[in-house]
């Protein structure tokens, strides 16, 4: 009989209740976690370690750039579309040239957009909050 995992149980739960703002500054800060991973792989020649933080990172921005809808997100999605095509160039340049110096303003500004959503995430959080105990 196979063992369960309380942990793993534990994150698919978690993961699998999050809002669709809460799914993104998870994505966000795994994608950042995975390119800081890169940057240090690459400054240690660890290969391995760069190509599996690199391809986590890059598919992390994929799903990012899959999950924008035009129509309800306008012109927001349509820039969204065009920042998260540019981290992918500047991972793709990064990963070639083996440099980590070129994934700093990614990470950067990754960061600085994942705190933009987790503040939305709050703000939806706590009006949400207050409709329940209103009602």
């Amino acid at each position: 009989m196979p063992q369960i995992n309380p942990y793993a149980q534990y994150n698919d739960v978690s993961f699998s209740t999050k809002s669709p703002v809460g799914l993104v500054v998870v994505s966000y800060d795994a994608a950042v976690r995975g390119l800081r991973e890169a940057a240090r792989a690459m400054r240690e020649n660890d290969y391995d370690s760069r190509t599996r933080s690199i391809d986590l990172s890059f598919e992390l921005i994929s799903e990012l750039r899959k999950s924008l809808n035009p129509v309800q997100g306008g012109e927001i999605a349509e820039k969204l579309d065009l920042l998260y095509e540019f981290y992918q160039r500047e991972i793709v340049a990064a990963n070639a040239s083996n440099d980590p110096d070129r994934l700093t303003p990614v990470i950067d500004m990754m960061g600085t957009l994942r705190d933009a959503w987790e503040e939305t995430r709050k703000k939806i959080q706590a009006e949400s909050d207050t409709a329940t105990y209103n009602v």
